[in-house]
């Protein structure tokens, strides 16, 4: 079955869509997508394949998610995340033991919450987001909170507040905004007194790139305030 999904993937390369890609990933030597490969393909083809393909063998997905092309590797992906409902533990473990191949910031946002983040959120257990966010490397980092927008969907807050104060002041600008996006989705979907508080809190030692992002749903006179510090801080 795996020519068989490679060959549908190819059908939709596109040259120049895949040179846009390439700059949009970050593949340029020392950059964080240093030896992607991109074909060009769009999305909603991927996800197409990996619908109609949703029953592949476990041996053929592998293949597609060890491949140096990105478009194999989302794909691959795709299709743990379909299978995940019928076998969520072996999908969760198969996941994990290939998390290496997880390698660029939309392989992390598409599928960690679908997979392990829900795995998580299933069966109550939250320890290995926290191991991950222990990481020194960047993915790892980034599944640690991109992750728990599993519970976020659900209204659910679990400790993801915990994993992004952990990692609040790094350096990289991908788990910059990681944290900001989260933040919002907290703000947005479970509570907006909890971000307020959280941004007050931790002002001072927020990126102003995370700050932006976490604030991007508020009404824009309190937008603004945080944005420029105009607040009274907690005692």
């Amino acid at each position: 079955m795996y020519d068989e999904i490679v060959a549908k993937i190819e059908k939709d390369i596109d040259g120049e869509r895949a040179d846009r890609s390439a700059h949009y990933f970050g593949i340029a030597p020392g950059k964080y997508g240093e030896g992607d490969i991109f074909l060009g393909c769009t999305v909603p083809y991927l996800r197409k394949v990996a619908k109609e393909y949703k029953g592949a063998p476990l041996e053929d997905v592998e293949r597609l998610l060890c491949s140096e092309v990105h478009e194999f590797r989302f794909v691959a992906l795709a299709i743990l995340a379909e299978q995940y409902a019928k076998n969520p533990d072996t999908i969760k473990d198969f996941y994990l033991k290939h998390i290496k191949f997880s390698n660029n910031w939309d392989l992390v946002d598409a599928f960690s919450w679908r997979i392990l983040g829900q795995w998580c959120l299933d069966y109550k257990d939250e320890r290995i987001l926290h191991e991950l966010n222990q990481s020194d490397e960047l993915w790892k980092k980034r599944i640690s909170i991109v992750g728990y927008q599993a519970f976020y969907r659900r209204g659910i807050l679990g400790d993801g507040l915990d994993n992004i104060k952990h990692i609040l002041e790094d350096k990289h600008d991908l788990i910059q905004k990681a944290n900001g996006w989260m933040l919002r989705e907290i703000y947005w979907r479970v509570d907006r007194p909890v971000i307020e508080s959280f941004i007050i809190d931790n002002y001072k030692r927020m990126p102003r790139t995370t700050l932006r992002y976490a604030i991007e749903r508020m009404p824009e006179a309190q937008r603004l305030a945080y944005l420029h510090g105009e607040f009274h801080e907690k005692n």
